[in-house]
């Protein structure tokens, strides 16, 4: 049997929530933060790559699913979230580590996340682990868990 790893990432310039599923099993999950005082966004996209490198020489990943960027009114928090997701590819172009972006609304519609408003979806998510798994998270690391359940359900390896 191959054992294949993946690692799923909810990213974002400031705390990026992940989890690591093994064997279609969460063997682990948390968050990486860049400085929570640093104002400018290309060092906080410097530090959050530099741990995103961390992670994954740590763990060394077979396959890595990510949530794709979503338009939220925002055109600043758009653009650094695109450039970031463009960081992360390098990474794993750089390592020869295949990946899929995933639109937010397929996984949290595969894992049954509820409501119209990000509160509440937010809410949602972390209740879904919390029944799943008996623990309790964050939202990125809710986000990071539910991506992963989707992954090791639909991904061909």
């Amino acid at each position: 049997m191959v054992v294949i790893k993946i690692l799923c990432l909810d990213q974002s310039t400031k705390i990026t929530g992940y989890s690591i599923f093994q064997d279609k099993k969460l063997i682990s999950y948390g968050i990486l933060m860049s400085d929570v005082n640093e104002k400018n966004p290309i060092e906080r996209m410097k530090q959050m790559y530099d741990k995103v490198v961390n992670l994954i020489d740590e763990i060394n990943p077979d396959f890595v699913v990510f949530e794709d960027v979503q338009f939220q009114n925002n055109y600043a928090t758009f653009s650094q979230l695109s450039q970031l997701q463009g960081v992360i590819m390098s990474i794993l172009f750089e390592r020869n580590i295949g990946f899929k972006i995933i639109q937010p609304t397929a996984w949290k519609s595969f894992v049954g996340v509820k409501g119209r408003k990000r509160i509440e979806q937010k809410a949602s998510a972390i209740q879904i682990v919390k029944n799943k798994y008996k623990i309790n998270v964050s939202e990125d690391e809710a986000d990071a868990i539910g991506i992963g359940v989707w992954a090791v359900n639909n991904i061909n390896k």
